[in-house]
């Protein structure tokens, strides 16, 4: 299975292979810079197609196999979520719930009014109530007469999403399923008792992050922001007149994330925009320049969490995850700032057959195959014709509508 990231920044591919026992194995995992990209939206189709088929070849070089289908996680700034519920009476005589009634309770649930140019990504259940009594994850072969379900709805703006499967489609590879990226990312760092608890994953990416909220096991919200590490980096190449990727050099090697938390008396020697020559520059100066972009994206979220109502009621706090999550002292900065726990969620490596520990900026690569390593158990599991088990319940019906 083939796992595909398309961020503003990087592009990342990772190829698994399921084993007999339902175990992942990593065969191939590369990045590559990203082009024709911006927000998580394709704004340049042909740039884009190109680096995907070098990022593709690549991979298939390492791999030694040919790539035809690929899960795409996306991150659109047009994402956006609701909530529905919906209630059908259960048809069978003796009242016993079976797998034709959660799918019309599910399909019911899903028909709200949405805009025309927008498309359903995702419909997952939050929870099942039967004859009222609430909180049931799996009512298949439960008894009751009436079966009501909870959903979270996911959209975004169909163009993008036709966009980007156009683009994949160019180098010859097929899109056969796009998952929220932060879905993906849930997948990798949170642990089931974060999700059970109440927690939000933050993805930092380079031109967006991506918020996923979750109680209860199961996502509550999701959004994109428009903000993410890139604008950082153009602010350093902007203050130290550097080029763009001697600040983000910079920012990864000697950034902090506040002022305050900088040893003293370090210097950095930095390249001019030219090349030619180089200065230093005082670690405390270039935090001065990074603080004031993390203190935006921090109230960012804040703002986001005050107008969700989710501040203060997540008692697991705060997973940051991608690559700008490792700027140096953001833990603990976030965690003063924001007055929640706050950790750095790395891609948990047992479920992929390896013993390196990669970084957070593979967090939704690494997801993507272990998301579709639990599809696939899921479906080669004893309970065939069930239709949800925790993030599997999502339906791809608009992809079928959308491209058919």
């Amino acid at each position: 299975m083939v796992g595909l990231d398309l961020g503003s920044t990087k592009m990342a591919v990772a190829v698994g292979e399921v084993n007999n026992d339902n175990s992942l194995t990593l065969l191939a995992l590369s990045q590559i810079d990203s082009s024709g990209m911006r927000r998580g939206n394709v704004v340049d189709m042909e740039s884009s197609a190109r680096t995907i088929d070098e990022l593709l070849d690549g991979v298939e070089r390492i791999a030694g196999t040919h790539i035809t289908t690929t899960r795409v996680g996306f991150n659109s700034t047009s994402v956006a979520t609701t909530i529905n519920r919906a209630t059908i009476a259960v048809t069978h005589p003796n009242h016993e719930i079976n797998s034709d009634d959660i799918n019309r309770a599910i399909q019911a649930a899903r028909m709200v009014p949405i805009s025309p140019d927008r498309s359903v990504v995702h419909i997952i259940p939050r929870q099942f109530i039967v004859d009222g009594y609430e909180g049931v994850v799996d009512p298949l072969g439960m008894m009751g007469s009436r079966l009501e379900v909870e959903v979270i709805i996911v959209t975004a703006l169909t163009s993008a999403l036709q966009n980007m499967v156009k683009t994949v489609g160019r180098t010859g590879t097929k899109v056969k399923e796009i998952v929220l990226s932060s879905i993906l990312s849930a997948e990798a760092v949170l642990q089931p008792a974060e999700k059970e608890m109440g927690v939000v994953l933050v993805d930092i990416g380079g031109g967006t992050s991506d918020i996923a909220v979750f109680e209860q096991g199961s996502l509550v919200y999701a959004s994109v922001l428009p903000v993410g590490g890139d604008y950082i980096t153009r602010d350093l190449a902007v203050g130290l007149r550097t080029t763009i990727d001697e600040a983000r050099r910079i920012k990864e090697n000697y950034g902090y994330a506040h002022v305050d938390l900088v040893p003293e008396g370090e210097m950095v020697d930095i390249s001019s925009i030219y090349g030619k020559d180089s200065r230093q520059v005082s670690e405390r100066a270039i935090a001065s320049i990074i603080q004031p972009r993390v203190e935006e994206l921090l109230e960012i979220l804040n703002a986001e969490l005050r107008r969700t109502g989710f501040d203060g009621v997540l008692p697991a706090g705060i997973v940051l995850t991608g690559g700008c999550s490792l700027l140096k002292g953001i833990i603990p900065f976030g965690e003063e700032y924001l007055n929640m726990p706050m950790r750095i969620g790395y891609p948990e490596n047992g479920g992929l057959g390896i013993n390196q520990q990669y970084g957070p900026e593979y967090a939704a690569v690494l997801g993507n195959l272990l998301y579709g390593a639990r599809v696939l158990s899921n479906l080669q599991g004893e309970k065939q014709d069930k239709l949800i088990s925790g993030f599997i319940s999502r339906i791809g019906y608009w992809f079928k509508e959308l491209f058919s």
